[in-house]
């Protein structure tokens, strides 16, 4: 048997693939269950998914800028981003870990070394 047709997949196979890997940015969870018909079914099902996904990343874009304009008001009150993120870090447990907090707190990745860079 040829082994280079069992590395082969199909067209339908790799949409299949696409649509797993897609649904988990949209909904957190991987559609190993997903199965399409036929390719044109599963172009059709990517094409829904994807509204979705333009959907979930703007709504999610919408939750970072209220996070960072709730941690600029705490750090506002607490006079400082170094302080806020201090007594922020000692309130959620992530023991001076800058990305663990930006992610319990729903700021963007990288956000701290942005803000500590422009101040």
């Amino acid at each position: 048997m040829n082994t280079e047709i069992l590395n082969e997949i199909t067209e339908l196979e790799e949409l299949e693939s696409i649509y797993c890997e897609m649904h988990k940015d949209v909904y957190g969870t991987k559609a190993r269950w997903y199965r399409a018909e036929s390719v044109e079914q599963a172009r059709a099902d990517l094409a829904a998914l994807s509204k979705a996904l333009e959907i979930e990343l703007v709504r999610e874009k919408e939750m970072q800028i209220e996070a960072i304009a709730g941690f600029m008001a705490l750090a506002e009150n607490y006079g400082g981003v170094a302080a806020a993120k201090r007594y922020q870090h000692q309130a959620y447990g992530t023991e001076g870990d800058d990305s663990f907090l930006e992610f319990e707190l729903g700021l963007p990745y990288g956000f701290f070394k942005e803000i500590e860079q422009t101040s």
